[in-house]
Formats: structure tokens, C-alpha cells, sequence
């Protein structure tokens, strides 16, 4: 990508400066990039938690200068507003008055006033005393938005939302959103677009989805166009049936896009980055791609973007152009064009682009430069390539950024090669590189790793990530973490680490102390640790006793013992867990759905019933998430050929919203390639 030189006439010269000090001159005060304050507006988690939502017209502003400690001084604004509409709970009075510590103008980076006569979106929540503003972003402008009038269409927007925060189900919450899409135009859009990028996957699936995105593509406003091309790109990226379809549509819409050649560089970026995730049908489109081979862009932000997708696609005839790139790039260029350069050349070429990073990150050293891209860079590269680049690198005497990019890049690569350089990177007084470096050395998963990390179990202050030592020491033979993890069994936000980590060091003396604690704890929850360990320690010799405690549902030891005879596989207990399902105590489904799956994996127990009583508790809206969670690990330990079909069931649910659970069923909806069933 050499760029060809063409002689300038020398006359020509006076003319073109006087042209462009005319444009100086001439050009507006403000930037319509910089003036658009709706841009990444986010409004359904405040709309959500708010109390009170209303449209109100600023009546008064008055101010009261206070004195402070005898000598400072601030003023405390009251607006009085007058409600105009009400979307969101009950306001009596005929006016509301709030104060500038109400509103927090104090704390945002853009205090533009609040006038008289103004017409205000007020999003409230409650206060020790009465109502505050609640906030989702730094700016004023968002969060008291100023409406144009009663019938702003930002109203209609936040309607829609307030209806899909009251819909039960995630393909109705959809639904809704792609209507007011539809409907919808200009800045008031971007809220909804947000709000459905967080059910892509689900609008991924959604006949029309696509199409009703892809037409806010030809906004006027570069804010909606960027927000809509990356609502598409989380489309495109969730779909993973690759329905042919609406990718071809998304392709089209994105390649008109990045055909306006504007100045605003926002909408462009996001538009490269959905392409990159396209698959064949960016290449197929001859228009998408001309674009992806078109001469450098204006800013690195769309050149390092159009790589990023040059990578993404596997574009190999870009592979000289990437060389000659790279060799060019100063090796001071800024991060958003060296990355992803370095990155696509990899990926095109993995020898090649390793060479090259390796080549560069000397150079860079040498120049003292810092080699924190190329690392992370490499993170992102298949170990086989990666790995001994990233010896190299750690041989250079790296600064704390570099330390903290090796080790992060390592727990992506995860080769045992890497155990000595880790080792040396776990001192307490680096608290970010040390944690890097401990993630990396558990991720590769080696008796060596372990002997790195034995030393620095004693230094490591938080407790859970204590125990999650001791249980990956535990399971390569080193029992250092056994006081810990008895110790603090009892403890509610410990104990399935402290149990997991007992069964994983196997101490000796373990069940014998376990016993001990049963027999004489008057404690119902050391005792109930107590039995679950002893279950996952294989104390057969206590199956009858467990059993018997198991039966009684009214005991509070009882899910303990269940899931303790679970584990113990003492198949009589599959009677027991058979009539917890229905049970409405959280703890005894939970018990039930874990033993469930432990007693049928065994070649001996048949129980159909059982297996759609797992599935069913899972795809049940109604149920606890805790038992749901147990039900899912279940089927996925017994291979269930039911589970597809409770993951889609319950990724329906709106009440899973925010929660891990929901990414877990995501997850394997993706991995399994789930065909949903959507309106």
C-alpha cells in the first residue's frame, strides 16, 4: 500500500491556502459529533429501579448561597416543576421541587442550566428524603433529558421501555422493542437499540429483526447510525445459526454505511467492526468489500477497524498490503492501528505475523518503547504460534503494564512453557499483576504450575480466592490448603469453595475431623457442611445415616444429607430426590436436582420421570434460580438430550435478566447451535 506521489504545481499553492483559511473561517462554531448529547443514551436500567417517571416543565429556579465552616461558600439551586405526564408511578401535587444535590449537578462534567419554561424527562428514585434523580451516565443532558415538547418522541421511547420492563418474557420484551423500532426515528431510537442489544441473541432468531435495525443504518444522525451498526453487529455475532438472509441484508446496509465517506468516524468504525463478524457474505457483497480494500481511511480508528475485519474474514489477498503496512508503522503509532495490523497479519498468517510482532517488540524495547500491544496482541493468537513469542518477551525487563499484559496474555494462551516466567511474577506488592499471573498458572493447569503458586497460598488476603488456591493445590496433590478450607466451611458465602476445596485435597485425617464436627456441633450449618463433605470424600460407611436424616424432610440437615447420599451414589435416595421436586422449600429442589444427577449418571438407576423432572425445572420460570442452576449442571454431567430443549425454555425468562445463570444458558444455546422457536 505504497502511496504514489503526485506533483503539485507550485502556483497552485497560494490558492489552495487562501481556499482553506476560507474554510476555516467559514466553518460552524459547533461539531455535530460533539453536540450530540443522546449518544449511547441508555435509559431501561434507571427506567427499571425508578419510582416515579415524569414529563415536567420547570416552573422556578431560585438559588441560596450557603456559608461553610465561617469562610467557603456554594449556592443550592430549587427547581420547582410542573408535571405535564405522568409514565411512572403516582405524583398528587400540583408541583415538584428538587434541588441542584437532588439532581447531583454537582457531579456532572456537563452542568448546562436548567431554565424556566423548559420541559424536563425526570427518571426518580427514592431518597432517605424523598426523591432523587437517578443517574446513568456523566451528563446532565441524560440524565434530565429536555424535551421538545409533550409529544417528544423520546417519550414514545421510554413507553416502550416502561412496557418491556413489565413483560414477564424476553421474546415479548423483543417483540416490543422491534415495534417502536419500527416506528421510531432519529435520536429516541438509541435507547431501544441498547435495550435490544441485551437480547441479542433472542432478536438474532426474531423474523424482521435484522431489517428493523439495519433501517436506522441511513439516519441523519451519526449517534443513531453507530448505535445502530453495532445493535447489528451484536445481531450478527449471536447468530449462530448464520442464517443467510439477514446477513445479506446486514451486509448490504453496513456496505451503504461506509459508502457516505463522512467526516464523523464513529458510525464507519462500528460498521467495520459488524462487518468483520459477518462471515462469507461480507466478501460476497462486491460493494462490502471494495470498502474493506478501499485505500486507508482518515482516522486510525477506522483504518485499525477495517483490519480488524481484514482478520476477521480471512482476507488473504490483503496479506502483502498488511506486510508492507506494518514495516511502514512507526513504532511509536499509536495502539488502535499497531494492534489490530499485528493482529490481522496473525491471522492471515500466523508465522509471518508472529515473526513480524516478535521483530517489532525487539525494536520497540530497544527503543524504549513499550512492548504492551505486541503482548496483548499475542494473547489473542493460537498457542502454538504464540507461546514461544511470548518466552521471548518475558526474557526483556519489563515495566508493571508489561508484566500485567504478559500474564493476562499467557491465561489466553495457557502453555505450560510459560510456568517459569509466571512464577517470578507473583510478589504481594503487585496486587493486578500478581492476580494476572495466578489466573495463568491455574489455567494451565500443571504440576509445575501448582509448585509455583504452594508458596503464595499463605500471602493471598482474600479469602475466596483462598480457597479456590487450595482447591487447584488440592488437585495436584499439595494439601496446604486443608486448614483454610475446614476452617471456614460454615460460612453461607464460603461453602461451596471450602467443600470443593476439601474434596479436592483429600487430607487424611479430613473425614475423621469431618465426623467429629457431626457428632458434636450443635450448629446446623457446620453440620450441614460436615455431611456434604463427607459426602463428596466418599464416606460410604455413612449412607444409612444420611439416608435416614434425608427422609425426613422437616429436619434442617436434610438437603445436606441428599446431596450427601448423592454423591455417596447410594441409589435408594433417588425415591427421596423424586419427591423433592415439587417441594416449595428453595433447598430441598436444590438438593433434589443435584443428587438427581449424580444417581442417574449410575448404569444401574432408569428413572425417565426423573430426567423430565431435571429438564422441567430448568425450563420452570417460577422456580428458584439456585435449583435451576443445580438442574442445568445436572443435565450437562448426564449429557441429557433434554437439555436443548429446557435451554430454550428457560432463556425465555426475563426474570434471569442480569443474572449468571442466563449467560451460562447463552452460552450453550451458542455452543449447541439451538434452533429457537420465536414469534
Amino acid at each position: 500500500m505504497k502511496a504514489k506521489y503526485h506533483p503539485v504545481n507550485r502556483l497552485a499553492r497560494p490558492i489552495v491556502c487562501i481556499c482553506f483559511l476560507f474554510v476555516l473561517l467559514a466553518w460552524p462554531a459547533k461539531s455535530v459529533a460533539h453536540d450530540e448529547w443522546f449518544r449511547d443514551l441508555d435509559l431501561e436500567p434507571v427506567l427499571s429501579e425508578a419510582s416515579l417517571v415524569l414529563a415536567g416543565r420547570v416552573a422556578d429556579v431560585s438559588s441560596t448561597v450557603i456559608t461553610t465552616g465561617g469562610k467557603g461558600e456554594f449556592t443550592l439551586l430549587q427547581f420547582k416543576f410542573v408535571p405535564v405526564l405522568t409514565l411512572k408511578g403516582v405524583f398528587s401535587r400540583e408541583s415538584l421541587s428538587l434541588t441542584s444535590a437532588d439532581i447531583g449537578i454537582q457531579g456532572f462534567s456537563d452542568a448546562a442550566p436548567i431554565e424556566t419554561g423548559q420541559l424536563r424527562l425526570l427518571i426518580l428514585g427514592r431518597s432517605m428524603e424523598g426523591y432523587t434523580v437517578l443517574r446513568q451516565s456523566s451528563s446532565l443532558k441524560q440524565a434530565v433529558p429536555l424535551l421538545r415538547d409533550s409529544n417528544d418522541a423520546l417519550l414514545e421511547s421510554v413507553k416502550v421501555l416502561l412496557a418491556v420492563n413489565a413483560n414477564r418474557e424476553r421474546p415479548g420484551k423483543v417483540m416490543l422493542l422491534l415495534e417502536g423500532l419500527r416506528k421510531q426515528r432519529g435520536p429516541a431510537v438509541i435507547p431501544l437499540l441498547a435495550a435490544l442489544e441485551r437480547r441479542s441473541l433472542l432478536a438474532a432468531q426474531t423474523p424482521g429483526a435484522m431489517a428493523s435495525v439495519a433501517s436506522h443504518l441511513i439516519d441523519p444522525s451519526p449517534a443513531v447510525r453507530e448505535r445502530a451498526a453495532r445493535t447489528v453487529y451484536s445481531l450478527l455475532r449471536d447468530d449462530y445459526l448464520e442464517q443467510p438472509e439477514p446477513r445479506e441484508g446486514a451486509v448490504k446496509a453496513l456496505a451503504a454505511v461506509l459508502a457516505m465517506r463522512e467526516s464523523n468516524f464513529t458510525p464507519r468504525v462500528a460498521a467495520f467492526d459488524a462487518l468483520g463478524v459477518a462471515g462469507p457474505n461480507a466478501l460476497q457483497n462486491k460493494a462490502a468489500k471494495a470498502e474493506l480494500e478501499h485505500d486507508p481511511p482518515t482516522t486510525f480508528a477506522e483504518e485499525g477497524a477495517r483490519l480488524r475485519a481484514v482478520g476477521e474474514l480471512r482476507m488473504h489477498d490483503q496479506e502483502g498490503a498488511l506486510v508492507m503496512l506494518l514495516k511502514q508503522t512507526p513504532l511509536d503509532a499509536p495502539p488502535t492501528i499497531q494492534s489490530p495490523a499485528e493482529w490481522a497479519l496473525a491471522r492471515l498468517n500466523p508465522r509471518e505475523g508472529v515473526k513480524e510482532i516478535t521483530v517489532r517488540s525487539k525494536s520497540k524495547y530497544d527503543a524504549g518503547l513499550p512492548v504492551t500491544t505486541e503482548t496483548n496482541v499475542l494473547g489473542d493468537l493460537p498457542t502454538a504460534d504464540a507461546a514461544p513469542a511470548l518466552l521471548e518477551i518475558s526474557k526483556l525487563n519489563l515495566d508493571d503494564a508489561e508484566r500485567y499484559a504478559f500474564a493476562s496474555a499467557s491465561k489466553k494462551v495457557a502453555d505450560p512453557r510459560l510456568v517459569a516466567p509466571l512464577a517470578g511474577m507473583l510478589a504481594p506488592s503487585q496486587q493486578d499483576v500478581r492476580q494476572a499471573a495466578v489466573e495463568a498458572l491455574m489455567k494451565i493447569n500443571t504440576d509445575d504450575a501448582a509448585k509455583a503458586l504452594q508458596t503464595h497460598l499463605r500471602e493471598e488476603m482474600n479469602l475466596s480466592r483462598k480457597l479456590e488456591l487450595a482447591e487447584f493445590l488440592g488437585r495436584h496433590g499439595i494439601r496446604d490448603g486443608y486448614p483454610y478450607a475446614i476452617e471456614h466451611m460454615s460460612e453461607p458465602s464460603l461453602r461451596e469453595q471450602a467443600i470443593s476445596a476439601l474434596a479436592a485435597i483429600r487430607e487424611p485425617r479430613a473425614v475423621g475431623e469431618l465426623r467429629k464436627i457431626l457428632e458434636t456441633s450443635n450448629d446446623v450449618d457446620w453440620s450441614s457442611a460436615a455431611m456434604r463433605s463427607l459426602g463428596r470424600l466418599g464416606a460410604v460407611e455413612l449412607a444409612p445415616q444420611f439416608l435416614e436424616i434425608a427422609r425426613n424432610a422437616k429436619n434442617p440437615l436434610a438437603p445436606s444429607a441428599l446431596m450427601a447420599v448423592g454423591d455417596l451414589h447410594e441409589a435408594k435416595a433417588l425415591e427421596i430426590a423424586r419427591a423433592g421436586f415439587p417441594s416449595r422449600d428453595t433447598e430441598i429442589v436444590t438438593a433434589s436436582a443435584r443428587a438427581a444427577g449424580n444417581l442417574l449418571a449410575l448404569a444401574t438407576v432408569k428413572a425417565d420421570d426423573v430426567h423430565d423432572q431435571i429438564a422441567s425445572l430448568l425450563a420452570d420460570p417460577g422456580s428458584p434460580e439456585e435449583a435451576r442452576a443445580a438442574a442445568l449442571e445436572s443435565l450437562l454431567t448426564l449429557n441429557d438430550p433434554r437439555l436443548n430443549g429446557a435451554l430454550a425454555q428457560a432463556v425465555r425468562d426475563a426474570r434471569l435478566e442480569g443474572g449468571n445463570l442466563l449467560g451460562k444458558i447463552e452460552k450453550l444455546l451458542r455452543e449447541r447451535k439451538v434452533r429457537l422457536t420465536l414469534p
